[in-house]
């Protein structure tokens, strides 16, 4: 808590010092700060909710949804992320980070709140699609947006930033069985399109007080739009390289939500065990997601945490696939290999020297990482089912660990972005 209330008041000797391109927006101003952290946070608990308040009442809503059409809306998230992350940059360029959140939200907002009204599954995916859009937007923009505010405190938010995505991941689903069943699964969805109207109200104050201050002649560089980097990212190769360590990354984790607790389960423990057993992977990632952020930055030698999280991946791995017996440990083993997701975030700040840099190395990140994300749990499924067994799936995830190790030597290098523009 300490490091968020400092992040409200901007020491001058840290404004003076920041790198090039990273003088926080509204310094000295610590209420204003304030609605702009409190938009940050909103928006990142809303970034998951519409996935998972869904997905935990797959088995209520086939009877209105079948299971074919279930199984779209399973990928079509991460799919979503991908396309619309990549697109984030050009509706950042021309409504500034603070219009794009506001449009990410009422995106969200719309979306949930006109798929619970139909009956027509075209209609319902077609809402979907643009619940979908508004997060994948929201997942590129914070970032960008931490670095413009707060380039002071980006370790700290970083990980205040994960911890609300798990939250937002891990809620949703929590309270939707029992919400669907007392009151229908529509009325469960569409809660989620009030607290996403909720995340736009600081990102509208912020957009006034703006519009405000431009009306009374203040300079204030807020109001400028961004000017994305003239250099293409893709012709950097580190950024090539945080490609494949956040994607690498995000294809484990999903491949890992999606088919551990059946297999878990076909090695005779209980569903309720297994399910158990994903709690704490998830919750042990949570743990390390809050660390990471915040230490990585200070590190002389930050390809420690990747080294780390790839080892104990490939571990946990190994250890789920020969000694199944002992799940409980292999669970806690792999955990941190989550970290290197939160690393992923932090090294888009730490190798970018402006906030425009930021958010063009964030949507390409994020956009081709989130085809990594949706390829996982497809391939480690489908070559269980051509095998008939599990031994070349969780190779699979091994030897794509061990591809992300290499990336990730080259994505901690100390180089920057805009340094390849010249």
């Amino acid at each position: 808590m300490s490091e968020l209330h400092s992040a409200l008041n901007v020491d001058s000797q840290a404004v003076k010092t920041a790198p090039q391109g990273n003088k926080p927006a509204e310094h000295g101003i610590p209420t204003q700060r304030a609605l702009v952290l409190v938009g940050i946070i909103l928006v990142s608990l809303n970034l998951r909710a519409a996935v998972t308040s869904l997905s935990a009442i797959y088995g209520i809503i086939s009877h209105d949804i079948s299971g074919f059409n279930a199984n779209i809306l399973g990928i079509l998230p991460l799919l979503s992320f991908a396309v619309f992350g990549s697109l984030t940059s050009t509706v950042s360029r021309r409504l500034g980070y603070e219009g794009a959140l506001l449009l990410s939200m009422l995106m969200v907002c719309a979306g949930i709140a006109l798929r619970t009204l139909t009956g027509s599954f075209p209609v319902f995916m077609a809402c979907s699609v643009l619940a979908l859009a508004g997060m994948g937007f929201g997942n590129v923009l914070v970032q960008p947006t931490i670095k413009k505010y707060f380039p002071d405190h980006v370790g700290a938010l970083t990980a205040t930033y994960a911890v609300m995505i798990a939250v937002s991941a891990g809620l949703p689903s929590a309270i939707a069985v029992p919400l669907a069943q007392n009151d229908g699964w529509r009325a469960n969805v569409a809660l989620w399109s009030v607290t996403a109207l909720i995340a736009a109200l600081p990102w509208l104050f912020q957009l006034l007080r703006i519009h405000h201050r431009g009306q009374k002649g203040e300079v204030n560089h807020t109001i400028a739009k961004p000017v994305i980097p003239h250099v293409a990212v893709w012709k950097w190769p580190i950024a090539w390289s945080m490609v494949v360590l956040f994607g690498v990354s995000m294809m484990s984790m999903y491949a890992m939500l999606n088919w551990l607790p059946t297999y878990l389960i076909q090695n005779g423990i209980s569903a309720a065990t297994a399910g158990n057993m994903l709690f704490v992977y998830n919750i042990v990632g949570i743990a390390h997601s809050i660390l990471v952020p915040i230490y990585l930055g200070r590190m002389k030698k930050p390809y420690i945490v990747v080294a780390i999280g790839g080892v104990m991946q490939i571990v946990g791995y190994m250890g789920f696939l020969y000694m199944p017996g002992a799940s409980w440990v292999w669970a806690v083993v792999a955990a941190p290999g989550l970290m290197t997701i939160p690393a992923t975030f932090q090294l888009i700040n730490l190798r970018t020297r402006s906030v425009e840099g930021a958010a063009s190395l964030s949507s390409f990140t994020q956009g081709i990482g989130y085809v990594f994300a949706a390829a996982g749990p497809f391939f480690f499924g489908q070559l269980h089912h051509s095998t008939g067994g599990w031994h070349v799936s969780f190779w699979f995830l091994t030897v794509m660990s061990a591809v992300m190790l290499l990336a990730g030597g080259a994505a901690v290098r100390n180089k920057y972005l805009e340094d390849a523009q010249s």
